[in-house]
Order: structure tokens, then C-alpha cells, then sequence
């Protein structure tokens, strides 16, 4: 009898595909840490169901659900504060020309009349 490589591929894929995640799995799905993802179920962010002191369980939909959520929310801070960085409507675009184009370097004092005042003293 010929042993074969167990593959794992399959095994892999039907945990991915799963209906439900137990705490790691869902924070391998949300790229977080495990105490990370913790703290999101006891918080009451991301809906869980605790068999047990060992087993929480979580839908794949409820996570996607989570992510698309926050992802708005997080985006209309983003929106929110960039508006509230933008000039007034009616200030004029030549202001805001200046104000781009105005240089940071002061203007160079006049080496000449330095020297004439040095020459006269």
C-alpha cells in the first residue's frame, strides 16, 4: 500500500467556506489578534453566541456585515474631516493661489546699504 501526501488544501478551504467561525477563525479573517477579536464580541461589536467558557461562535455574515459597517462609518469620518479642512465656498480662488504660491523665504536684505552704513561710520 502507497502512502500519499494528506492534503490539506481541501480541509483549508471548507474552514474558509464554513457558516460559522469560532474566535480564531474570525480573527484570521479579520486579519486580527486573538485577544483583538476578543474584545470586539465582549464589547457586544460583532455578534457572537458562547456555547460554552471554551466555544464562541460567529456567522461569516454577521463578520462580513461588521466589516462593511465600520468601513462606512470609518469612511464618513474620513469624508467628514476632510470637508471640515476644505477653504469656505466663497473664498476666492485667488487667495488660496496666493497663499500655495507665496513663498517661504524672505526676501534677502540689501547687502549694499549695510555696507554704505559700515563705510560711513
Amino acid at each position: 500500500m502507497r502512502n500519499f501526501p494528506i492534503d490539506n488544501t481541501s480541509k483549508q478551504f471548507k474552514d474558509e467556506n464554513a457558516d460559522t467561525l469560532g474566535i480564531e477563525g474570525a480573527a484570521r479573517m479579520l486579519r486580527l489578534g486573538l485577544e483583538a477579536m476578543k474584545e470586539l464580541v465582549d464589547k457586544g461589536e460583532v455578534p457572537a453566541v458562547r456555547l460554552n467558557q471554551k466555544h464562541t461562535v460567529m456567522l461569516r455574515e454577521d463578520l462580513i456585515d461588521f466589516l462593511r459597517s465600520e468601513g462606512r462609518r470609518q469612511a464618513a469620518e474620513r469624508k467628514k474631516s476632510a470637508i471640515g479642512n476644505r477653504p469656505a465656498a466663497n473664498a476666492s480662488a485667488s487667495g488660496q493661489a496666493r497663499r500655495v504660491s507665496k513663498s517661504r523665504r524672505t526676501k534677502l536684505p540689501d547687502l549694499r546699504a549695510y555696507e554704505q552704513a559700515d563705510h560711513q561710520s
